[in-house]
């Protein structure tokens, strides 16, 4: 992989990991040791310390497991997204080093007038194969955010459009969890098997000022690790 080095150190290490992160994925097996921090240093040609910190990257995201003495191997083949708090898939897509897709389900203006309903499967793309990790229906006003129903929000991260058309940034979730048994249509959507567990999210998204933002539910594919921090 020849690596763009016009862009600052952390858009390189976001290279590397897409590009090991792809590579899991699409060429290696479960229990594969992969090449050691060294030679992935030698390949990239960049630090070892830069390799490190790609490796804790894949670890949290449970894609490798490191054994002391014995080096890296696959623990899994297939994306996990790690929902550390709460905040836009986009955003988290891209931090991970993977494309986000969206597939939109649904987009129908309701109440009036007053609000916008929309229904997407959201992924990632790693290799022209795409990966359905999410469910998600927001509710939205469209008295305070005129026109937003004329985007194609298969092409355009709502939570861009707010920012830069509206001025309106989402800084704060007050959410729910609880585990709900997947429907036939989101074991459908999210190609998984009917009634197995799944991770619910369900409440509201703030924006700077207090102001609601969004209703939002998401549906978690089984690949989904929900870590919540927080103050004590």
């Amino acid at each position: 992989m020849e690596l763009s080095r016009e862009k600052s150190h952390s858009n390189i290490r976001t290279q590397i990991l897409s590009d090991i992160q792809n590579d899991i994925l699409v060429n290696r097996k479960i229990g594969e040791k992969l090449p050691s921090e060294s030679e992935y240093a030698k390949h990239y040609q960049v630090a070892r310390s830069t390799i490190q910190k790609v490796l804790k990257d894949l670890t949290s995201m449970q894609l490798i497991e490191r054994v002391q003495g014995k080096g890296t191997f696959v623990k899994s083949n297939k994306p996990v997204i790690n929902i550390i708090n709460y905040k836009g898939f986009s955003d988290y897509a891209y931090e991970m080093g993977s494309e986000p897709i969206t597939k939109e389900i649904k987009k129908e203006v309701i109440n009036d007038g007053k609000e916008l309903y929309l229904q997407r499967l959201r992924g990632i793309s790693i290799s022209e194969k795409k990966y359905w990790l999410t469910l998600d229906e927001t509710i939205i006003s469209l008295e305070k955010y005129p026109g937003l129903e004329s985007y194609d929000f298969e092409k355009n991260s709502l939570y861009e459009v707010l920012r830069k058309k509206y001025q309106s940034n989402p800084t704060t979730a007050q959410l729910t969890s609880s585990a709900v048994l997947s429907t036939s249509e989101e074991a459908n959507l999210l190609e998984v098997d009917k009634n197995i567990p799944l991770l619910e999210i369900k409440g509201e998204i703030l924006d700077e000022k207090g102001g609601l933002l969004e209703k939002v539910t998401v549906i978690y594919g089984p690949n989904a690790n929900f870590e919540l921090i927080v103050g004590i």
